[in-house]
């Protein structure tokens, strides 16, 4: 489900309902309406895992859907930013007509919405739009990196199902622009360019499809059982970076808990 609440500057928990009618708190809005309006957007549970829903852990995937949680606005900039990237992107696309964007495809097993199919020759080129740190973009580029994978899995499920409507993909790849580009922080992580085209690998259609049906399975046993699914493995925890600073669904999480010194689930009443 969408979040529900926002974790505000002065240290309260406030509904997205509070924000959008009107900041009450005591020292004014600490963003514009139209940007709180679009951080209060999300995808609404249908019972179809999309294809980002899967590469995601189970866990976090899980918890998303069955609590109201709550996000820190200023930790959603740069997925703003990377919104408005693929929106202009878009706008542009749909005046070439040659071209098909934000194309939604799906299959018995879940649904995704690829970025640009473009013509080359009687195939297609699919590429996938990103906006990501230069630490990201050096670790995509690193041969059997998870990061690498991880992403190749996403454009390879597209490619799967745009395939199948008979689409014939000669190349994949994604369209990186650099949010720290020409920084020295980015150029000491070896990336010099602001944005980059890099080709993805193309993996066994059998390991595409029986890891997008495992990860359903997973998910939607665990949502019709009420359990709490096993573990994030430790690459999807970021080596335990992501359990301290970057899950919006921590406090429903008794890892999450135990690495942020929260009390154990059990022993909090916690309203959200």
């Amino acid at each position: 489900m969408p979040a529900k609440f926002l974790n505000c500057p002065d240290g309260i928990t406030r509904t997205f309902e509070q924000c959008l009618s009107g900041c009450p708190k005591p020292n004014g809005e600490c963003l514009s309406l139209p940007t709180r309006y679009e951080l209060s957007f999300g995808r609404v549970w249908n019972g179809k895992a999309s294809t980002t829903q899967l590469l995601n852990p189970t866990r976090l995937s899980y918890l998303q859907i069955i609590k109201d949680y709550a996000i820190t606005p200023q930790e959603r900039a740069y997925a703003l930013l990377g919104t408005q990237h693929h929106k202009r992107l878009e706008v542009i696309a749909k005046k070439i007509k040659e071209l098909q964007s934000e194309k939604m495809v799906q299959d018995l097993v879940n649904t995704g919405t690829l970025d640009l199919l473009e013509p080359d020759g009687d195939k297609w080129k699919l590429t996938d739009y990103k906006t990501w740190g230069a630490y990201s973009v050096a670790k995509i580029q690193q041969e059997d990196s998870f990061e690498r994978f991880n992403a190749s899995l996403q454009l390879n499920d597209y490619r799967l199902k745009v395939e199948s409507l008979g689409f014939q993909i000669s190349e994949m790849r994604w369209q990186i622009t650099v949010r720290d580009g020409g920084t020295w922080k980015a150029k000491k992580d070896g990336i010099t360019d602001k944005i980059m085209l890099i080709g993805a690998d193309w993996l066994d259609n059998d390991l595409v499809t029986d890891y997008f049906l495992r990860k359903n399975t997973a998910l939607i046993t665990a949502l019709e059982t009420n359990t709490m699914p096993e573990l994030c493995d430790y690459e999807e925890r970021w080596h335990g970076n992501r359990c301290g600073k970057y899950c919006d669904v921590m406090p429903f999480c008794p890892e999450g808990r135990k690495v942020n010194k929260l009390p154990p689930l059990e022993a909090t009443n916690d309203p959200i």
